[in-house]
């Protein structure tokens, strides 16, 4: 018996050795699948989103769930190269750094930031509520609002959140019909857009009576934003004769630049942003931004469409605004109709409506914000 005890033993040990070696090849199968993703083209006219709220959502085109040592988390290849994980944190998507291209200096632009360290677009939407081509099927003011073919883009290390400011964005074509709808929220005022992107809001914003109005956005987007503006300028016979337009830069991490490069006397009356808010990291950039026109130009109000992409990205941005002395005054939801500001509010039109043929859904809203201290109201 003794030596088929001996047997008996060594087998017992050599099948304990086997399963462990099978148990850990089987762990570092698991903790390595997964890992590839695809990356889809965007929609024709794309849209960046920071993800949809809810642990449950499925990952979008692009998107895949990459398991490792973290546990489980959604990773996004967006088309120019950049990689967006998902912060469960946060409840947002947020930039995985990456080291810049060899000999590649940071290219220092407008609207939403300069250095190589700020994120570009994430995700893409596969639908649009507004499908325009601007090829006169679009019109403000009785007369079509014409835009050039979208060129091709640049390099994708020379891309600051994706370009997408060369993209046009359906809270743009909402605020711009809304404005035509309500004129009374520029007519006669001198409007300042931030994150003008190709014009549409501006442009239809000076068609509609305002008496100057500058668009502004990073530096890549002011030729075609100029160009936009050529197309669209007002023949002698054009009546009633639209307000001035002009194109400047502005960096909403610094718009001290923007702000002292403009005539000491310049007053503007409203500011307008539509479809800017998308990106955590920018949120308050963009505040900070408003703040900083709104202590120049005392009484300005700031107009902003906004589409709810993320609840995290929208609460950050309205915190942002209250750190930087804003009140929200009135706002006025997607799909309402005969709606306006509150009564008893004397700065504002009496009526404010979106135009009923370009009534967004529940996920756009127009949101008015004055400085507390403009009005004597606490914040």
């Amino acid at each position: 018996q003794g030596p088929t005890a001996v047997v008996r033993l060594l087998l017992s040990v050599l099948c304990s050795m086997a399963t462990r070696s099978l148990i850990r090849a089987m762990a570092l199968a698991a903790a390595t699948a997964g890992c590839v993703t695809s990356t889809a083209a965007p929609a024709a006219q794309e849209e960046p989103t920071c993800g949809t709220e809810g642990a449950a959502a499925a990952p979008a085109a692009g998107e895949a769930a990459t398991a490792g040592a973290g546990g489980r988390r959604k990773v996004h290849k967006s088309k120019d190269g950049s990689t967006f994980v998902f912060d469960a944190a946060s409840n947002a998507w947020r930039l995985q750094p990456s080291p810049p291209p060899p000999e590649a200096a940071p290219e220092h632009g407008g609207g939403g930031g300069s250095s190589a360290s700020r994120a570009p677009a994430p995700l893409a939407l596969e639908w649009s509520q507004f499908p325009v081509a601007f090829d006169g099927d679009f019109k403000i003011a009785g007369r079509p609002l014409f835009l050039e073919a979208k060129s091709a883009g640049r390099a994708a290390n020379e891309q600051l959140h994706g370009d997408t400011g060369r993209s046009i964005w359906d809270g743009a074509i909402a605020m711009a019909k809304l404005l035509e709808a309500s004129h009374g929220l520029v007519r006669g005022r001198r409007v300042l857009e931030l994150g003008a992107g190709r014009g549409v809001v501006g442009i239809a914003a000076a068609r509609l009576g305002a008496s100057h109005t500058v668009l502004t956005d990073l530096g890549y987007c002011l030729e075609g934003c100029r160009a936009a503006v050529a197309l669209n300028a007002s023949s002698p016979s054009d009546e009633p004769a639209e307000g001035s337009l002009e194109v400047s830069e502005l960096d909403w991490f610094a718009p001290d630049r923007f702000l002292d490069s403009r005539p000491p006397d310049e007053r503007f009356d409203v500011i307008l942003a539509a479809d800017v808010v998308w990106l955590l990291d920018l949120t308050d950039a963009l505040a900070a931004a408003a703040a900083s026109v709104a202590a120049r130009h005392p009484g300005v109000e700031a107009l902003v469409v906004h589409q709810l992409r993320s609840l995290s990205v929208q609460d950050a941005f309205l915190s942002a605004m209250a750190a930087h002395g804003f009140r929200l005054a009135w706002t006025l939801p997607g799909g309402a109709a005969g709606a306006g500001p509150p009564d008893g509010d004397s700065k504002a039109p009496s009526t404010v409506d979106w135009h009923p043929d370009f009534r967004p859904d529940g996920r756009i809203s127009l949101w008015c914000f004055r400085l507390a201290s403009s009005d004597g109201s606490a914040g």
